[in-house]
């Protein structure tokens, strides 16, 4: 995954190959968001004419990328949109902030080294180092395992922020990685041919990724179902020369838990019924029908680094 990491260096001093800035749409034009004053200032503030002359408006999502001549240690910038500029006492809302980010690590593919002032739209709280750090991760994923030259994407990513040691800044940039990392996990299983990934491996998949992070799993093979009466899923299983499984994932709170949660995710790692039914194209994403299951195993993962005063069973 791209590496995210936090830094209080102003964007002007920075060390990357690409400068990302947010930009909001204004009565008249395009606006610069808090965190881009400097860089305006090394443009002799000539910066909002320059975007604005190549079409920038500041719509959500929309990007514009400049040279920045020497103006700065980066060779480019690229402002990224956030939609209608907030009025006094409002902020952007975290999703606007995440998807921006996302979207402009996806533009920036192949770039080593993004930083971004994007943290700082809102006054850099932690909400919003999580949000952004969670965009520049999402949007950052690429799944690689039968690509022979993996596809491009920002390498790494430095977060400017005006205190990366305060306590719950660091807190919210490691609870954006535990979740884009499990976000990637099931994004992979999702990805992976189903003739790599059959019931058995895909309770593997749980074994390794939630027994690491702290969970119990117990996996029932074919036998362990007919003894426990699993006849649904042993119905199904039928149906395919794979045998099922069901994976039981366990995390605990301990004796601080304030309730008990149950998710259950569906795990049919190929869903060949209904053919004569079916489009002949859409038969390709039947690879999907566990989707259930990887979003809980990426969950039960999440949960056991985020440790929530919570038990939960998936």
């Amino acid at each position: 995954m791209t590496a995210v990491t936090l830094t209080k260096t102003t964007m002007s001093d920075v060390k990357a190959d690409a400068l990302l800035i947010g930009v909001a749409q204004g009565p008249d034009g395009p606006v610069l968001v808090p965190g881009a004053a400097d860089l305006d200032k090394a443009f002799k503030r000539k910066l909002v004419a320059a975007l604005a002359t190549l079409g920038a408006t500041g719509k959500a999502n929309e990007t514009t990328k400049i040279a920045t001549l020497g103006a700065t240690s980066s060779p480019q910038l690229m402002a990224v949109g956030l939609g209608p500029v907030v009025g006094k006492g409002e902020s952007y809302d975290h999703e606007t902030l995440r998807r921006a980010t996302g979207t402009a690590m996806r533009m920036l593919a192949g770039t080593k080294r993004v930083a971004t002032s994007l943290a700082l739209a809102n006054g850099g709280r932690p909400e919003d180092v999580r949000a952004v750090s969670e965009g520049a991760l999402l949007g950052g994923y690429v799944f690689t395992r039968y690509f022979t030259e993996s596809p491009k994407t920002v390498d790494a990513v430095t977060v400017v922020v005006d205190n990366p040691r305060d306590k719950a800044i660091k807190a919210a940039h490691a609870a954006a990685q535990s979740v884009a990392q499990a976000v990637a996990l099931a994004r992979d299983l999702v990805n992976t041919a189903p003739a790599d990934l059959g019931p058995a491996e895909l309770a593997q998949a749980a074994v390794d990724a939630c027994r690491a992070a702290g969970c119990t799993v117990e996996v029932l093979d074919e036998k362990a179902l007919k003894r426990g009466g699993y006849g649904g899923i042993l119905g199904v299983g039928q149906g395919s020369s794979r045998p099922p499984r069901l994976a039981k994932i366990t995390y605990s709170a301990g004796r601080g838990a304030k309730a008990n949660v149950h998710l259950v995710g569906k795990g049919i790692t190929f869903d060949s019924g209904g053919l004569a039914l079916k489009p002949a194209a859409s038969m390709e994403w039947m690879k999907s029908d566990m989707g259930g299951a990887a979003a809980v195993v990426a969950t039960m993962k999440a949960i056991a680094e985020l440790k929530p005063d919570v038990d939960v069973t998936g």
